[in-house]
């Protein structure tokens, strides 16, 4: 008989995208080892329902009462209602496993350490992750981030204090295993709990992804040089580097596509017209899922110079579709490549940095070969590192790993 495995997910959803579709993706992987109970939020209570039947998982859906939901949407102290959400599952958990014990619990988003892990209190191993927010800008680098430059200082000082709250605290002690997004938030938890904890990249290939083909690659000497940007216009993916790097770069036959929405794309438009850049920068906004595709099939390299991330979708999606990418060796992203299926940018200074990511862009311009060469490679990667069969395996072996310590 498959052991009992209860999983918690705040954000989940079949139909979803980014941690929610992780969110389910994780139990519905569970499920083929284990007898999954998941414990989410009502939010996408028809589609889990329907699609954890002929899986074999049992939903239990938790909701904070109405009144506590109202109050802290009014104030914007969503937190709150977080935690408040963990204590509810901690106690449902405590229940469930008296009527009959639980195996093992695994909680899998929110992908941070800041939302509490109240069911690490029952007797059975745990596992926590990934997790992630220990991302900091490196210092420095915090010019290229406009008018984001206090709030990104509140963050940082915020994560310290977070990592201080008792329930915090208590969650990261009773884990038995801690699954760590990157370097950088294994480095920023408190040495005691490190030796527990390995990394595991949050982000993992959709089904959509591994249907692609191997590109054909036309570009020639002389014709311009594609680059593309997708996901998210946040001030910590700090789009002027790259600006700052085509102009080091000397460049004049390139058209770099930004495709996204967000509060730093005035900003970033702003910096493009006083740069000079003209119908060279394209702000293509936001796009439908199903469309961006087309951009990535015309691309030369995506360009993603993320100043903190924990993963960065946009940079798997790429590796999935034959698409070199260029990005800081930095955090979620950095750690995504390696050096035969990417160009990644050491970050030392700002000057430096610029200098090195101008010099990556002359080199995809200068040598057409280059690109073909590292897509198939970071196509290879991305199958062998973040297809959810290495998640599977890698749940299935910390269980039995932690349950044989126990014994």
């Amino acid at each position: 008989m498959k052991p009992r495995l209860l999983m918690v997910a705040y954000a989940c959803d079949p139909r979803g995208g980014g941690e929610h579709w992780l969110g389910w993706g994780w139990a519905e992987q569970a499920a083929k080892s284990f007898q999954v109970e998941l414990v989410t939020t009502p939010k996408a209570k028809e589609a889990i329902t329907t699609a954890a039947k002929p899986l074999g998982i049992k939903p239990h859906f938790i909701d904070i009462p109405p009144s506590l939901r109202k109050v802290t949407e009014l104030c914007g102290a969503s937190w709150v209602r977080k935690i408040a959400w963990q204590r509810q599952v901690g106690k449902f958990a405590a229940e469930r496993h008296r009527d009959r014990p639980f195996a093992a619990v695994h909680q899998t988003t929110f992908h941070t350490f800041r939302s509490p892990f109240a069911a690490a209190s029952l007797p059975v191993p745990s596992i926590w992750g990934p997790i992630a927010g220990g991302e900091h800008v490196p210092p420095g680098f915090e010019k290229f981030l406009g008018a984001a430059q206090l709030s990104e200082r509140a963050r940082s000082m915020a994560n310290r204090a977070w990592l201080r709250m008792p329930s915090i605290q208590q969650s990261l002690r009773n884990a038995s295993a801690l699954f760590v997004s990157n370097q950088t938030t294994l480095g920023f938890l408190p040495e005691d709990v490190q030796q527990k904890a390995q990394v595991v990249a949050p982000n993992t290939l959709r089904p959509e992804d591994q249907r692609w083909q191997p590109r054909q690659f036309t570009r020639q000497h002389g014709t311009p040089l594609s680059l593309l940007y997708v996901g998210n216009c946040v001030a910590t993916r700090a789009m002027p580097i790259v600006f700052d790097a085509l102009k080091v770069s000397g460049l004049n036959n390139y058209e770099l596509k930004i495709v996204g929405a967000g509060p730093a794309l005035s900003h970033w438009k702003k910096l493009a017209r006083q740069q000079g850049f003209g119908s060279k920068v394209v702000f293509a906004g936001r796009v439908p899922f199903e469309l961006v595709s087309a951009f990535y099939e015309t691309a030369d390299a995506l360009v993603f110079p993320a100043l903190r991330d924990s993963g960065g979708s946009a940079v798997l999606e790429a590796m999935a579709r034959f698409v070199p990418v260029v990005c800081l060796d930095w955090a979620g992203p950095g750690e995504m490549l390696d050096t035969g299926c990417g160009l990644k940018i050491p970050v030392r200074s700002p000057s430096e940095t610029v200098d090195a990511f101008a010099q990556a862009l002359r080199r995809l311009d200068a040598q057409p070969e280059l690109g073909p060469k590292l897509a198939v490679a970071a196509r290879l990667h991305a199958q062998k590192h973040f297809g959810w069969d290495s998640k599977r395996a890698l749940l299935e072996q910390t269980f039995k790993r932690l349950r044989t310590s126990e014994k």
